[in-house]
């Protein structure tokens, strides 16, 4: 597999810092999943069931919304669901 994994709890790139999923992880995630939209969108959703509960853990006053979440983690995904997709 050529998963990029974040850096948890924080969830941030492991290489740069930024914001997991980070550029490359997208690139990553969308190479890997190019056949199988709905496995992409499972094993994101499943993600950020997981960095809701770390990331408000960590700072439960002041978390990140939910949709700036959603934004974030499904970012690999195009407009009609598939990797890169329009």
């Amino acid at each position: 597999m050529s998963r990029t994994p974040p850096l948890r709890p924080m969830w941030c790139c492991r290489v740069g810092g930024q914001p997991w999923p980070c550029a490359e992880a997208r690139l990553l995630l969308c190479a890997e999943f190019d056949r199988n939209p709905a496995g992409l969108a499972i094993y994101l959703a499943g993600l950020m069931y997981e960095a809701m509960r770390d990331l408000y853990h960590l700072n439960p006053h002041d978390g990140p919304e939910p949709k700036a979440l959603f934004d974030r983690l499904s970012a690999g995904r195009g407009g009609d669901g598939t990797p890169g997709g329009t």
